[in-house]
């Protein structure tokens, strides 16, 4: 904040934020008898017409409270309560749950602020309360971004349903955007050469959650899905497309996730054996003795407990691995996880030469994000395809992996 004014005892307070690019005051107003704030921007760096502009609102606001105008201030905690089991009931909450749990997180904090309070100083004043909160004491520019984004759709919500009329201005973020945590070729062949080691245990249950891991691992890195679009990943949603003649065919995943639905081509058709893998898992799970093998449920999960349920999180498991093999930070010290996945699939798809627009395309974000995070990245190669031998296949219809027929 540089600068501040108050006026009528207290009840008209202008002030300017130093994280603005222009010096626009804003003004926070209060009036007898009434419940909370009012805050407003004044459109203007002029001092005295913002006070014109704040001391016309005082009164307007006056007038309406001493005429019984006035709505009651609303408190943001049934809101927010609200929107957070409007977006549970949705059919695709897995992709949301991220939203979710951040929305959750903020719920203490704003419950008992009234939606007149909503200012851009309460924004930021929610991204110190998650700061405080962190054992690193610190957040990310991305991070606050997101939440911001997350705010705003949740706010965008609050129009609809009447609560506010207009989004508040949100602080600007500063931070230059760096390269996310990912696997160079080097920690990544520490990493797998642990998975062969990992598998090797005699406890059957820890055996078979880390042979789950194991694939879920080499599958992700090897086509760049989100950890929520994995999470949901069924058998009917993979395919496979061309090959013959000695020429493998490509492996090809319909997901669903925060961006829509959209086809993903695999980097590599040796993710045939990893999903492989899984279903013959899977069939000696549900295999009873005496009776035929069972044939996999096509609308079953792939990545899924030994009963069928969801597996929620790889997390602690990842952590361990990484642990295990050693590489849990990268070059410059940041902490990977289960997304530097998705972030190595984006660096080894650039340096074998995948065109940027191709791999935004495949991974449903936009070209503007690949080259803002992926900018360390050198082409070695000019290719329009996501692997040079799709140049040598004929493309051809979709078909179901054969051992799932």
């Amino acid at each position: 904040m540089t600068e501040s004014k108050t006026f009528r005892d207290g009840l008209i307070y202008l002030y300017q934020r130093a994280d603005f690019k222009k010096p626009t005051w804003l003004c926070r107003v209060k009036v007898p008898n009434a419940s909370g704030y009012v805050n407003r921007s004044t459109g203007t760096g002029d001092e005295h017409k913002a006070f014109k502009f704040a001391d016309d609102l005082y009164n307007q606001l006056l007038v309406k409270s001493l005429t019984g105008d006035a709505p009651p201030a609303k408190n943001m905690g049934p809101a927010i309560q609200l929107y957070i089991e409007r977006l549970e009931a949705q059919p695709h909450k897995l992709s949301l749950h991220y939203k979710i749990l951040l929305l959750k997180r903020l719920k203490p904090f704003l419950q008992r602020k009234s939606f007149e309070d909503l200012s851009t100083s309460l924004l930021s004043k929610v991204v110190d309360e998650q700061i405080a909160l962190t054992k690193k004491g610190t957040l990310s520019p991305n991070t606050i971004k997101r939440t911001y984004t997350d705010l705003k759709h949740f706010l965008q919500w609050c129009i609809e349903e009447g609560y506010i009329k207009e989004l508040p201005r949100f602080p600007k973020v500063n931070g230059v955007a760096s390269s996310r945590p990912h696997f160079d070729a080097k920690d990544w062949a520490k990493l797998t050469r642990q998975l062969r080691e990992f598998v090797k245990v005699e406890n059957g249950a820890v055996r078979r959650d880390r042979m789950m891991l194991r694939d879920y691992v080499l599958i992700l890195a090897n086509t760049g899905i989100r950890v929520g679009e994995a999470r949901t990943l069924k058998w009917r949603d993979v395919t496979e497309i061309g090959g013959g003649k000695g020429v493998p065919a490509n492996i090809v995943l319909t997901v669903s996730g925060k961006t829509g639905k959209r086809e993903v081509v695999a980097r590599s058709a040796d993710v045939k054996k990893y999903f492989k893998r899984i279903h013959d898992l899977r069939v000696e799970e549900l295999t009873v003795e005496g009776k035929p093998k069972p044939k996999i449920d096509p609308n079953s999960l792939i990545f899924c407990h030994k009963e069928g349920t969801e597996i929620g999180s790889f997390k602690k498991s990842f952590a361990a691995l990484m642990k295990k093999a050693k590489v849990e930070r990268d070059s410059h010290g940041d902490l990977r996880s289960l997304y530097s996945l998705r972030h190595t699939y984006a660096t080894f798809c650039l340096q074998h030469g995948v065109q940027v627009y191709t791999l935004a395309k495949n991974m449903g974000t936009s070209v503007a994000m690949i080259e803002q995070y992926y900018g360390h990245t050198t082409n070695i190669a000019s290719a329009a395809e996501l692997t040079k031998r799709v140049k040598k296949q004929a493309s051809g219809a979709a078909s179901t992996l054969s051992w799932l027929e």
